[in-house]
């Protein structure tokens, strides 16, 4: 299957916290121990005291009561932590949550504790004890977690952890919470502007420090603010205020700073801090900026790199290359270049590209391209360059989107994707080419290999190549090539079968795909399929991932009649959907499926081994069970 388009996200590859506290550990044994000695002694003297009662009585038979439940019975411990280096407030109180959630989405808090944190930091252990007899075995339950000071939350979970049934534990929970976009200045981010080389700053030398929204993939400046140095060297603290009503807890944000000394930008950063959202800090960040070339008359190129599938993180060793050229000059050295190391960055990527206005002739051509690197081998390439500075085109707000180049060591497919209808996309394009190689006969089952394409500034043909891993190819099965064209969420080129591959004589190379060009109706949906997504294997989802339910005709293996995705942001199973479908398009006579599958980045979670019967024939289009299990 063929997954939808999903939102750009940002999430950084976070070290897990541990959840031991060595140093209470050891307090901690020294206390059971003491009371071990005098548990011990009170055991000794009630014996003796029960033998001289009983005297003669020991020969007669005493009714044995059954045990008592065992002291876990209805205990639930683990630990409460985060991930930025921000102090604890001494005062502040940890309230964990024990809730019931049901297939319509309600939730219900079954048991509450709240622990002082009385100076500790995290990990704050927990044990929260609960009714067992109030525990349905069917239902799905969790735990969340937050923190409050002088009543205000300042971390809260952003999802829960499944605990008791369907197999989940009762001990050893970690509960990751993340700050509250307002944290605890009400606001305001706090921090350092710091750089390495061995240069003081002028006694004039103005730090601007910005907080960038990268939700969409495009930066824009949501809040500024200036510090003069004032004779003062780095590093350099900042506060700066924002609108907490104007975050979005899903969103991605990042600041960036630049230090200019008579006028001129001397320092600026070459990528921005995650803050905010995600586990990211809102205090103590450090921006690090690096010397910035000075010409005489100067301009900044504003962008960012993009890719339609972002992958859960980057190789740390990786670097960013942007580059300005003239497009029509491909031999010629590039106007502009920087190089940005990515070690903890993940896509979107912001950059600034500095560059000489006077080399700028305004009556030719100019276009930002982008790459990124790894020692000598490349992991992604801009397929076509981004119009600007000239002819209208913009110098900043840039997106510059980039397609995942395949690993030579592994195997490559060439392909050439066309259609008898001709269509060249605009520099500003959010569409992209989905292709993949599967099997034509396992309609639910996920692609042996998928790959996303950016279109922005391309025409068709479009010729590229799609990596897949030799080891999972069998000889004995046969295997398609099948691509598709999304464009503002709307499927508008599709392939009417795909073309084999790979295997039985089928090409291995050099492949060709025509497409058709897809009708696309305005008008609303005439009914709708609704249901949960559940597993048997429930594990903790990340909030990154993403929910895909497909409604095809069963048995066929092209494109789904109607695909929907949903962020999941935090849900955890058992997942609600609901897919439209055109009543007119329903013949009574065939029948109808509904499968789905979870992602994060290129990784399958969760897929659907069958399609589950829907809408014709006597099944149902209400209360659908889809069973997904893990990948």
């Amino acid at each position: 299957m063929l997954p939808e388009d999903e939102p750009t996200l940002n999430r950084p590859d976070r070290p897990r916290r541990t959840t031991t506290a060595p140093h209470r550990k050891e307090k901690k044994e020294v206390r059971i121990i003491k009371s071990r000695h005098y548990f011990a002694a009170c055991l000794l003297l009630g014996a003796a005291l029960l033998l001289a009662a009983c005297g003669g009585m020991a020969g007669d038979t005493a009714e044995v009561p059954e045990s008592a439940p065992a002291a876990s019975d209805g205990t639930l411990s683990g630990n409460v932590v985060y991930l930025d280096r921000s102090a604890l407030d001494p005062t502040a109180v940890i309230v964990v949550n024990l809730i019931q959630t049901t297939a319509d989405g309600a939730q219900t808090v079954v048991a509450s504790q709240s622990v002082n944190a009385e100076g500790r930091q995290v990990p704050i252990p927990f044990e929260l004890t609960y009714d067992p007899s109030t525990i349905d075995q069917t239902q799905t339950y969790m735990v969340m977690g937050q923190i409050l000071v002088n009543g205000t939350p300042v971390y809260v979970s952003q999802a829960g952890v499944p605990v008791i049934t369907n197999g989940a534990p009762t001990s050893g929970i970690e509960v990751m919470v993340s700050p509250v976009p307002t944290g605890l200045a009400g606001g305001a981010l706090t921090g350092i502007v710091t750089y390495m080389e061995r240069i003081a700053l002028t006694p004039d030398a103005m730090i601007t420090v910005d907080l960038q929204d990268a939700s969409s993939g495009t930066t824009s400046v949501i809040a500024t603010t200036d510090v003069a140095a004032e004779g003062r060297q780095v590093p350099i603290p900042f506060e700066l205020a924002y609108d907490a009503a104007a975050i979005d807890p899903a969103g991605t944000y990042l600041l960036v700073a630049r230090i200019a000394q008579a006028g001129q930008t001397t320092f600026a950063s070459q990528i921005g801090v995650p803050v905010l959202t995600n586990g990211a800090p809102t205090s103590n960040v450090e921006i690090v900026v690096s010397q910035a070339s000075a010409p005489t008359t100067s301009g900044v190129i504003l962008g960012t790199v993009t890719t339609p599938r972002p992958p859960e993180a980057l190789d740390p060793a990786a670097v960013l290359q942007v580059e300005l050229r003239e497009p029509m000059l491909a031999d010629a050295p590039a106007t502009a270049n920087i190089e940005i190391p990515l070690e903890g960055a993940s896509f979107p990527i912001s950059f600034e590209l500095p560059y000489d206005a006077a080399a700028i002739a305004a009556d030719r051509l100019y276009a930002v391209g982008a790459r990124i690197l790894s020692g000598d081998r490349q992991l992604y390439v801009s397929l076509a360059p981004v119009p600007v500075l000239t002819n209208g085109a913009p110098a900043s707000a840039i997106v510059v989107p980039v397609g995942a180049v395949p690993d030579p060591a592994g195997g490559v497919l060439r392909y050439t994707v066309n259609s008898d209808t001709p269509m060249t996309w605009p520099a500003d394009s959010n569409a992209y080419l989905n292709v993949e190689i599967r099997e034509p006969n396992l309609a639910d089952a996920p692609a042996a290999a998928f790959g996303y394409v950016p279109l922005a500034g391309l025409s068709l043909p479009v010729a590229f190549e799609l990596g897949y891993d030799q080891a999972v190819i069998s000889p004995e099965r046969a295997y398609i090539f099948d691509a598709r064209i999304i464009d503002n969420d709307q499927l508008t080129y599709s392939s009417a079968a795909g073309t084999p591959v790979l295997t039985q004589g089928a090409p291995t190379n050099d492949v060709a795909l025509t497409l058709t060009a897809q009708t696309i109706s305005d008008a609303p949906p005439s009914g709708f399929i609704t249901g949960i997504i559940t597993t048997d294997a429930p594990a903790p989802l990340d909030a990154n991932a993403t929910l895909y339910v497909d409604f095809r005709e069963a048995g066929t293996t092209g494109d789904p009649l109607v695909t929907i995705s949903q962020l999941l942001g935090g849900a955890q199973f058992p997942l609600t959907f609901e897919i439209p479908y055109d009543a007119a398009g329903i013949d009574p006579n065939k029948s109808y499926v509904v499968g789905a599958r979870i992602l994060l980045g290129d990784q399958v979670l969760y897929a659907s081994n069958v399609g589950v019967p829907v809408l014709t024939q006597g099944a149902p289009t209400t209360d659908v069970t889809v069973n997904i299990p893990p990948q």
